[in-house]
């Protein structure tokens, strides 16, 4: 029998030996491998501004500073570092439709890699070299069985690493492939798991689109309606959330579930608002001629064969000659065999399945729907040979997809025993840590000093990392922001040379001093993202200067601010200039010759915290952002989005062509700020 210091002294020992060694042998690492630490944050930052780059698509800067992260690792001699440069070039090379340097880079890296010792940051690289990869084989050569090794080798590389907020996307890609190539059931259960993923992680809204739209899509092609339907609804809960990609491929994927329902006219409908929606988002040719597909099977499906035709024919001509697609074609060389025996024009019907035999690549629904056409043809000509044939085939086919749903249904039921076992290893492990605290609770006191101290020695240590991160942060911010307002500095003094250049032509005084003038300063305030408001309409002064006399008729212009209001609050640099350079550019040239020209800018308190600017002009228009060429109103609403990124009161900004100020229609540009902006 133990008295309780014998137990005492034992808990001493056990909690020496199990807890205080190793927690001070982990502390002390973590301090000796600092360095190293830094230099991954600083490599860390170095690829997010890459990537932010990509995503704003200047390509040739992403490229150009991805060499230089290459040259910098090479010249440390840092393999590691290289090999995530030939990653990056890789996915550069992707964004830019360079399929042998997206392969040539991503085999360089994982050849390396592959021969490296195991461990998390090798594993984070081989995923993102594996997925690049895999995206090679989705993207330009349509192999979904090459596409899934490598997208199932990035979810093992991704699940080592560790980093869990990777493996909803690691899932989804693979799940994708699945889909692609078929394997239906093994779609389902990892849309499942990429879903559950996120769950766990609190992840946005926008990290479900691609996984609802996903499992919806799996479910569709298993004709499981009652489910897909539930996943469906999920998508379209936050389709106003999305982006326009994102909303072409939910409805696209809805229309579908719609068609395979037999609800036509329902799809139909889905597919006409799709149609609508891309005839007002430039750059979309591509997705307006998919979706043509779409609607000339839904006509079809509804007896209008003489717009199904419309859509066919145009079409055909898209994906086999402008934009060549394999896949779209033979679908739509099998619209077009419907088409024909809806006509009754069976002979072509005949000499088109002959013409364009299907291709062996095709997914299910593909071979399906050639299958029912030729069945349908075939019984119309009266070879009810070749009929019964086809119809056994299909119906062969037909009964795989009820297979992929029982085999969906087991993955499910598998799924939910791993999460169950998993709560039950959770509960065991939190029994067993109860006991674990109930025998360590003696020893507390001794040990909490030594974990005090060095808990203040890591809280410290955070507390630099922390700073200096929030340091290259806003060096990366500064960084985006300078790149914003350089865009300006040459599409101004551009379009400033080219009045002077009219003034010399048509014998008016040139404002030559006055424009050197105007660019010196231009060139300090577009340095700076915020300034003065009396500053930017000083500035704006000097360039109507300079400006408004360069016009065929007179110019009527006024400011006015309300009373009480600090004109020093501080406003975004050169709006005021845009607007006004886009009333000159692209407003007055429209009036009438001898109409009076009229510019009116007034600031008004708009509530407690915000003012509100606006600039007024006679000619009832201005040049449209998502236009070519609008470069200035792109710098705006860029230099806007930066702000309200780093501000918590908003600001909003609105162009209405059809307004009125002091009884003179015209258009109107209303900027809302708050007035502690702070940049």
């Amino acid at each position: 029998m133990h008295t309780i210091s014998d137990v005492t002294m034992k808990n001493i020992a056990y909690l020496i030996k199990y807890t205080l060694l190793p927690m001070s042998i982990a502390i002390l690492a973590t301090l000796f491998s600092c360095s190293k630490n830094n230099d991954q944050i600083d490599n860390n930052a170095a690829i997010a501004e890459i990537t932010d780059t990509l995503r704003t698509g200047n390509i040739p800067k992403a490229i150009q500073m991805t060499e230089a992260f290459k040259k910098e690792a090479l010249a440390i001699n840092d393999s590691m570092k290289w090999s995530e440069a030939m990653v990056q070039q890789g996915v550069n090379a992707y964004y830019q439709g360079n399929p042998p340097t997206v392969l040539a880079s991503a085999d360089s890296a994982i050849s390396w890699l592959e021969r490296q010792k195991p461990s998390k940051e090798r594993a984070r690289l081989l995923a993102k070299a594996y997925q690049t990869h895999g995206a090679y084989y989705d993207q330009y050569y349509f192999n979904p069985d090459s596409s899934a090794i490598y997208f199932r080798k990035a979810v093992d590389n991704v699940e080592q690493s560790g980093i869990r907020e990777d493996l909803p996307q690691a899932y989804s890609n693979y799940a994708n492939a699945m889909r692609m190539a078929a394997n239906l059931d093994s779609a389902a259960f990892y849309y499942h798991r990429a879903i559950t993923t996120a769950d766990s992680l609190g992840l946005g809204t926008e990290h479900y689109v691609p996984l609802y739209n996903g499992i919806a899509s799996v479910l569709t092609d298993m004709r499981d309606f009652t489910n897909s339907e539930y996943w469906w609804g999920k998508s379209l809960e936050i389709f106003e959330s999305m982006g326009q990609y994102d909303k072409f491929n939910t409805l696209t994927g809805y229309g579908n579930d719609l068609y395979y329902r037999e609800d036509y006219e329902g799809a139909n409908k889905v597919f006409l608002r799709l149609r609508k929606m891309l005839d007002s988002v430039p750059g979309t040719e591509w997705e307006k001629m998919f979706t043509n597909v779409n609607l000339a099977d839904s006509y079809l499906r509804l007896r209008d064969t003489k717009q199904a035709k419309e859509l066919l024919d145009s079409s055909a001509y898209y994906f086999s000659k402008e934009q060549p697609n394999p896949m779209v074609t033979s679908y739509i060389h099998t619209l077009q065999i419907r088409e024909a025996a809806a006509n009754g024009d069976y002979e072509s019907g005949i000499k088109l399945a002959i013409a364009y035999p299907e291709a062996d690549t095709l997914r299910l629904e593909q071979h399906l729907a050639r299958l029912k056409a030729m069945e349908e043809l075939y019984s119309n000509v009266g070879n009810h040979r070749l009929a019964y044939k086809t119809r056994c085939r299909h119906d062969q086919l037909n009964d795989s997809l009820r297979s992929y749903k029982l085999n969906q249904q087991i993955s499910a039921l598998n799924a939910r025993y791993q999460r169950d076992k998993r709560i039950l290893d959770l509960q065991a492990s939190n029994t067993r840590q109860q006991a674990h605290i109930y025998k360590l609770m003696a020893a507390i006191a001794i040990a909490l000093a030594v974990i005090v101290a060095f808990t203040l020695i890591f809280v410290v240590r955070r507390i630099r990392i922390k700073r200096r991160e929030e340091r290259m942060m806003n060096k990366i911010i500064s960084l985006r922001q300078e790149n914003l307002r350089n865009r300006v500095t040459p599409h101004f003094i551009y379009n400033a040379l080219n009045h002077e250049l009219y003034n010399e032509k048509n014998g008016k005084p040139s404002h030559l001093d006055a424009l050197v003038h105007l660019i010196r300063r231009q060139q300090i305030i577009a340095s700076e993202i915020l300034i003065p408001f009396s500053e930017e309409l000083k500035f704006t002064d000097d360039y109507i200067n300079v400006i408004g006399d360069n016009g065929r008729d007179p110019l009527d212009y006024k400011y006015s601010i309300e009373k009480g209001i600090n004109s020093n609050v501080l406003f975004p640099s050169m709006t005021l200039q845009i607007l006004v350079e886009n009333a000159f550019k692209h407003g007055y040239p429209t009036l009438e010759p001898g109409t009076e020209r009229k510019l009116y800018i007034s600031v008004t308190r708009y509530d407690s915290n915000h003012l509100s600017v606006r600039v007024f002009n006679n000619s009832g228009r201005i040049a449209n952002f998502a236009e070519k060429g609008g470069t200035g109103l792109h710098v705006l609403v860029e230099t806007i989005r930066l702000l309200n990124e780093h501000n918590k009161e908003q600001i909003k900004f609105n162009i209405d062509t059809d307004s009125e100020f002091d009884g003179i229609k015209g258009c109107n540009a209303t900027i809302i700020f708050p007035d502690n902006l702070k940049q």
